[in-house]
């Protein structure tokens, strides 16, 4: 992700990363999600720990796209619509895409509105 922040920025989309555990398993935090956004080398975006949302600590971990895994959902400002989700991990079953396929989506979205 880290490598195509830039061109997301560019596409005026904004990222939040929201950090569900930090590498040692415990509940993340906006600080633990912070250093982990950076030392991947990334450098735009809003930190969000899940261990810290409101009303309740883990909603994003107990979403219907989350599963265990990490994912991405694509929500323009203009439709306030999830237009895209997809999911990536280590389970089977995950999609995976890389940062271009997920640079193509975003784009695909904006060009479409």
């Amino acid at each position: 992700m880290a490598e195509i922040e830039d061109d997301i920025g560019a596409l005026d989309v904004g990222i939040v990363w929201v950090l569900e555990a930090d590498p040692s398993g415990q509940a993340g935090t906006a600080q633990s999600c912070y250093d982990f956004v950076s030392a991947s080398g990334a450098s735009t975006g809003w930190c969000v720990g899940d261990a810290e949302t409101v009303p309740d600590p883990g909603e994003w971990d107990d979403s219907p796209f989350s599963v265990g895994r990490g994912f991405d959902i694509v929500v323009p400002r203009e439709t306030m619509r999830i237009e895209y989700t997809t999911n990536h991990g280590t389970p089977s079953g995950n999609d995976n895409p890389t940062a271009e396929e997920l640079l193509a989506a975003i784009e695909g979205i904006v060009s479409g509105l």
